[in-house]
């Protein structure tokens, strides 16, 4: 009897499926977490050819390498930033030292008692709390202390001629939050920073889904730490 090439693929695909579930019954959940990691660098590069027809995206070592860039880019007298996820406030501490515009405000995010979920393998529901917002002393600086979809409801927006945004709440729902909150107010040249933007099913499912119901543009400028921390520029 003759089998057929379509025979041959199925049964083929069918052999690579069971034998996928049968080494996943000995995989650990970090080394599946390092897997679907791999899998999202991936589908960034996948991205980034269609973003940018192949043209390199800027390359830095670290996350304040992106912050100055992001810095190079204010052009307006009163920039307002926003920090979701502050934790003890090394990077709101670089803002504040950094954006020297007597009109900038700047406000801090976070709960202090931690992820409100789950994230990785040891990085669980109350992982980073601090108990406390840090203490920074610059009277532009102030913080909402509590949950994202508590105290964005009632919060007042400080006038303001360019928004930069700090997302660094790690999970999909806190990421989510702040992104739809703020969508609003993104307007051309808006920057928004992301401190673990290839985690598939968090920060980068949060702008994915962002870009596809906006009409505005999010185009790469920068990625640093081998691709853990990018900046973008709404356009």
């Amino acid at each position: 009897m003759r089998v057929s090439k379509s025979d041959l693929r199925d049964g083929l695909r069918t052999r690579i499926r069971l034998g996928l579930m049968s080494t996943g019954r000995h995989l650990g959940v970090g080394t599946l977490t390092g897997l679907r990691l791999a899998l999202s660098y991936l589908e960034i590069g996948h991205d980034l050819d269609s973003i940018d027809h192949g043209a390199p995206i800027a390359r830095v070592d670290r996350d304040t390498d992106l912050f100055d860039l992001a810095l190079a880019r204010i052009t307006g007298d009163h920039p307002l930033y926003l920090e979701f996820g502050v934790f003890e406030g090394r990077s709101m501490r670089w803002w504040a030292s950094h954006l020297t515009a007597p009109g900038a405000r700047l406000v801090g995010f976070d709960s202090f008692e931690g992820l409100p979920d789950d994230w990785h393998p040891g990085i669980g529901a109350g992982h980073f709390a601090t108990g406390q917002p840090p203490a920074i002393d610059d009277p532009r600086v102030s913080f909402e202390v509590g949950w994202f979809d508590q105290t964005l409801p009632g919060f007042d927006v400080p006038p303001h001629d360019q928004l930069v945004v700090n997302i660094d709440c790690d999970l999909y729902s806190s990421a989510t939050t702040a992104l739809t909150w703020a969508e609003p107010l993104l307007q051309p040249g808006s920057l928004i920073y992301f401190d673990e933007y290839p985690d598939r099913d968090h920060e980068r499912r949060a702008l994915a889904e962002l870009s596809k119901r906006s009409q505005r543009e999010f185009c790469p400028v920068a990625f640093a730490s081998g691709g853990v921390h990018w900046l973008f520029e709404v356009r």
